[in-house]
């Protein structure tokens, strides 16, 4: 799993899975289900910490040195998509800003982010919050690909117009 596929996305899968290299004496996680995955450093404290969530399947997927992950294991208490919408609002970044240290480059450090702690609503609302904005989300994503097709139709009927 890379940087750059935990910076782009919110929820990564086995289809949006890229290939990093791995040395003989070096150590991975394997990644599973509904792990939380995080970039560890950025040119801009914004951009530190960007979170997405692994729904795919237990295989050997690896982290990237440039990433740490947190496996969930109260799956009883959390609802991993659900993560995939707290990790990326706004609160969630301004709980994460104040980690990031440095001048040039900046790093989240792994310690002071696992000493902090936040409350998460219970099973059944995360389930249903995640269930509503999945809903908006694929809302939102069909209104792009029509205005997309809107905006390709009027560059066509424009170049018919002049022909």
């Amino acid at each position: 799993m890379t940087y750059l596929n935990i910076y782009s996305n919110s929820i990564v899968n086995k289809e949006q899975v890229d290939y990093v290299v791995i040395g003989d004496n070096e150590k991975q996680n394997t990644l599973l289900y509904g792990d939380l995955l995080f970039t560890l450093s950025s040119e801009t404290p914004d951009e530190v910490g960007i979170g997405a969530v692994y729904l795919g399947e237990s295989d050997k997927y690896y982290l990237n040195s440039f990433c740490f992950g947190l496996h969930m294991t109260a799956t009883n208490k959390v609802y991993s998509p659900y993560l995939a919408y707290l990790v990326s609002n706004s609160v969630f970044r301004k709980f994460i800003y104040p980690l990031a240290q440095g001048s040039t480059r900046f790093n989240l450090q792994k310690n002071d982010f696992m000493k902090k702690k936040f409350s998460l609503p219970t099973f059944e609302s995360q389930k249903e919050i995640a269930r509503t904005l999945n809903a908006l989300s694929s809302k939102l994503e069909t209104e792009r690909k029509l205005l997309l097709n809107y905006q390709e139709q009027k560059q066509y009927l424009l170049g018919s117009m002049f022909i």
